[in-house]
């Protein structure tokens, strides 16, 4: 009993690690996104649904390299789930996010709509709670608090609170959130590495599909060749995202998983002040360090002591010597 204890404590600790990583990568992606939207003159369907099948084709030959007796033993609902977790986490909310990052851009509201998509933790966590059956403790509401106060600061800003491009911003959100939640309850009997190709898989052709259909197939042999520099560097970033983060989520609770997400707001805000995009201030600092103070709260003190032990250990074993 004490070793299972002792096992079930320690893939706790590595998943929260992958969660870590997942965070930075999630705080990177945002601000290299951020340049996407703002300078392509690209469609952004073909741009995206290109930089997901560069993610897909990357993912597929490891689920196939995946141990048999695992492939052999996917019945009808798990291919039914796998292409569910696709079509709304790899392909809808993809296409709703930046198109509605793009209107509202257009409208000067970019970073209203990245506060939008911030409530993707209160969503995730009242789906985990509703569909998982995941408690939610007192500490856990009050670093809710705290994440979404953080989040008003870090993004705090004199943009129009509200336009047409957010509503979209919403609507993915809320699909990855379901997604998530889904994906979390088929984890239970599915590799992250198998959820992660059917989510990226999936989605890369229903993102064919949908470009076929609206016309716009021909745009990706079109794409200009100076694009394809920001399509492999995107598609890196959601590789490193979907890996980390399907492997962390399998033993992390969806709650604090998606809690821990929000460290990318924080990531993204230094890497915009240190680049000279955005002044530093008071208000965001503290932002920041709400957010840290929230993730610090929903994790708990013992855990995040864990994490940093094996942070270090995993340091220690990948610097040379």
């Amino acid at each position: 009993m004490a070793e299972t204890r002792t096992k079930l404590k320690g893939a706790v600790s590595t998943g929260l690690v992958l969660v870590l990583l997942t965070a930075l990568v999630s705080g990177v992606s945002n601000f290299v996104n951020a340049w996407v939207a703002k300078g392509t003159n690209t469609n952004t369907d073909v741009f995206f649904t290109a930089r997901n099948v560069l993610v897909a084709a990357a993912l597929l030959p490891v689920a196939f390299l995946a141990r048999r007796d695992v492939r052999a033993r996917l019945r009808r609902s798990d291919w039914g789930r796998l292409a569910l977790i696709g079509l709304i986490g790899g392909a809808v909310p993809f296409l709703l996010y930046f198109r509605g990052v793009q209107i509202a851009t257009t409208a000067g509201g970019f970073t209203s709509a990245r506060f939008g998509f911030s409530a993707l933790f209160l969503m995730a966590t009242a789906f985990a709670v509703i569909f998982l059956r995941e408690r939610v403790s007192a500490r856990v509401l009050l670093a809710g608090i705290a994440l979404l106060a953080g989040c008003a600061l870090l993004l705090l800003t004199t943009e129009p609170v509200w336009s047409d491009g957010i509503v979209l911003v919403l609507l993915a959100t809320a699909l990855w959130a379901g997604e998530y939640t889904l994906s979390k309850r088929t984890l239970r009997d599915l590799p992250s590495g198998t959820v992660a190709a059917g989510r990226m898989g999936f989605g890369a052709a229903f993102l064919l599909g949908y470009l076929g259909i609206s016309g716009q197939l021909g745009g990706l042999a079109a794409l200009p060749s100076g694009q394809w520099p920001w399509v492999a560097l995107s598609a890196i970033l959601l590789l490193g995202f979907v890996c980390t983060w399907y492997a962390g989520l399998k033993h992390v609770d969806l709650s604090v998983a998606t809690a821990v997400l929000v460290l990318g707001y924080p990531i993204t805000w230094a890497l915009r002040v240190a680049w000279g995009l955005d002044a530093f201030t008071v208000a965001q600092a503290a932002g920041a360090a709400a957010v840290v103070f929230g993730v610090v709260l929903v994790v708990g003190l013992v855990s995040v002591r864990d994490v940093l032990k094996d942070t270090i250990r995993v340091v220690a074993r990948l610097t040379p010597r």
